[in-house]
């Protein structure tokens, strides 16, 4: 690999991309896309654009975006704020899964699809509702199934930071959709 350094010590590589920057972008673009696509209506072109435009702006300011105290959280901000903004570019609100409920497989296999359509449309708002780090988890780990893993190096926080938010976030769900502890959560108990 033909590697030049920069004043500033940045390794580039031949595209003239920092080497950490393109790394980053490999690892951080299908899950930025994922979500971008999620809240953009399920369109996949537009949370592409999203995701590039987060990418850009995020390169053209790489060196500061490094020296912010969480990088990863610094971008994940930027990616939820360009999603945002090509929403409202395109003069729609940028939705949090309201068409995930008819997509999901479990509406194929119910014994009764309105009865489960009326529940995923339920927990659906429930999220809407959270609070945006508790919401931030829970759609990463249970609707776009990340590990905690992922989760945390996506959002920048650690593996207890996702464990904790996450239980939280389901504690705050179960009431808000009057589950006992033993309820019906099916997928948010993991």
């Amino acid at each position: 690999m033909n590697r030049t350094s920069r004043p500033n010590d940045v390794t580039l590589l031949p595209g003239g991309l920092p080497a950490d920057f393109r790394a980053f972008h490999q690892l951080m673009r299908p899950a930025y896309v994922r979500w971008a696509e999620l809240h953009l209506d399920n369109n996949r072109h537009d949370a592409e654009e999203a995701a590039d435009h987060a990418f850009e702006q995020l390169l053209l300011s790489w060196p500061d975006v490094l020296a912010q105290e969480n990088p990863a959280g610094y971008a994940w901000v930027v990616l939820k704020n360009r999603t945002l903004d090509l929403a409202r570019a395109r003069n729609r609100r940028a939705t949090v899964m309201d068409t995930a409920a008819f997509e999901t497989t479990a509406l194929c296999r119910a014994v009764d699809p309105i009865g489960e359509l009326e529940e995923s449309l339920s927990i659906y708002q429930a999220i809407r509702q959270l609070p945006e780090r508790q919401h931030d988890v829970i759609v990463l780990r249970y609707c776009l199934d990340h590990t905690t893993a992922e989760t945390a190096d996506i959002l920048g926080i650690t593996e207890p930071g996702v464990r904790s938010t996450a239980r939280y976030a389901k504690r705050r769900l179960m009431e808000t959709l009057g589950l006992n502890r033993k309820g019906s959560a099916n997928d948010l108990t993991r």
